[in-house]
């Protein structure tokens, strides 16, 4: 039980502001439904196996990246103070919304590269974390936990679920009006009027203007190669749209390195 002194410091911490990116890799639950064919269900759940360990794979490298070229200066992104990793999913924490800008840019470069549908939601507010684990019980049981929370989780979620289609990354309108971060005009892209609302009012930029026009091609490949359904089409058409408006936008992303892979 936590005494007052300590219960005050925990508080204390919560309240600070957090930025949280939620990122999500998509399709997932639908390849891992068991079918009436049996080879089918399985040449699916390997290929989903590959996609999510390519994802963790990312995530991993980008998160150690970002914490190599930290040096807590005010203008560069300063790494994260919290990760959880889920089967498909992730929450990133940061004090700092360049650092989960950065983080949630270059995860989507790496999706597109390693060919595995990736979306996510940028949101502030509180945020606390308790220390949890996991533990095999006697009988063979194992039991997982992990206890975080607050308002930059909840509005990073809120931010991805906003029911606009793409393989993009969404920014909470608390984000726009709480952040001062000069990073914030250079990274976020207003929606237009038929896809913003109040669960996101901008999305994040990830590819340079330059750029934009070869990701776009790659983009365009990944697409052809596989059959895809139609309710899965249009987040495909969707990411073409917003990578043309990348194309469009004027200065560089900051802390990313040019994609020369393109």
């Amino acid at each position: 039980m936590i005494g007052g002194g300590e219960e005050a410091v925990e508080l204390s911490r919560m309240l600070q502001l957090a930025f949280g990116l939620f990122v999500d890799v998509m399709g997932v639950q639908q390849d891992f439904l068991l079918t009436d064919e049996h080879d089918e269900a399985l040449t699916r759940f390997n290929s989903c196996r590959e996609r999510l360990k390519g994802f963790h794979t990312d995530l991993e490298s980008t998160i150690a990246q970002e914490l190599w070229r930290s040096d807590g200066g005010s203008k560069g992104a300063v790494g994260p103070v919290f990760v959880a990793e889920f089967s498909d999913s992730a929450y990133v924490v940061s004090e700092h919304f360049a650092s989960v800008a950065s983080i949630g840019a270059s995860l989507m470069r790496k999706a597109l590269r390693h060919e595995y549908p990736l979306r996510g939601g940028i949101g502030v507010g509180t945020f606390a974390h308790e220390t949890s684990g996991a533990r095999v019980l006697q009988n063979g049981q194992i039991w997982s936990t992990s206890s975080f929370l607050g308002g930059a989780i909840v509005s990073a979620y809120h931010a991805e679920q906003n029911g606009a289609p793409g393989m993009r990354v969404f920014i909470h309108p608390q984000v726009m009006a709480t952040s001062a971060d000069e990073r914030l005009t250079e990274y976020a892209i207003p929606l237009g009027e038929t896809e913003s609302n109040d669960k996101a009012n901008s999305e994040l930029r990830f590819w340079s203007a330059v750029e934009a026009p070869l990701a776009l091609e790659r983009l365009y490949k990944f697409r052809d190669k596989q059959r895809i359904p139609d309710r899965a089409a249009k987040h495909y058409d969707a990411s073409a749209v917003a990578y043309k408006r990348f194309a469009s936008a004027e200065g560089h992303l900051p802390d990313i390195v040019p994609a020369f892979w393109l």
